[in-house]
């Protein structure tokens, strides 16, 4: 017995033409999954990449934006880090007025 589920992927011609949304379903493979297209009976396998490929394409992918705009790829990261600084700024807040409250502690 495989855990199946319902749903719908979206299949096209070649050159992604006439793409439409047909019913199927998910399947649980063990650790992988599939999707079967019921009414054309073609079905797909996909796995989960490894910690190892997923960082190498990530990098990957990091080096080609770099090639591509230099600007864009540093505006960027310092939003990311702009960001990761305001959640950071915000704990410590909240954590000293909870914490630094009497009666309380950690």
């Amino acid at each position: 017995f495989l855990p199946r589920h319902p749903g719908k992927g979206q299949v096209a011609s070649e050159g992604y033409r006439n793409a439409q949304w047909m019913e199927g379903q998910l399947i649980m493979v063990g650790r992988f999954f599939s999707f079967a297209w019921v009414p054309i009976g073609h079905q797909v396998f996909f796995g989960r990449p490894s910690a190892e490929l997923t960082l190498k394409m990530m990098r990957a992918q990091e080096e080609d934006d770099m090639k591509r705009d230099h600007v864009e790829v540093m505006r960027d990261v310092v939003e990311r880090s702009w960001e990761e600084t305001y959640w950071v700024e915000r704990d410590a807040a909240v954590d000293e007025l909870y914490y630094g409250t009497d009666g309380c502690f950690e």
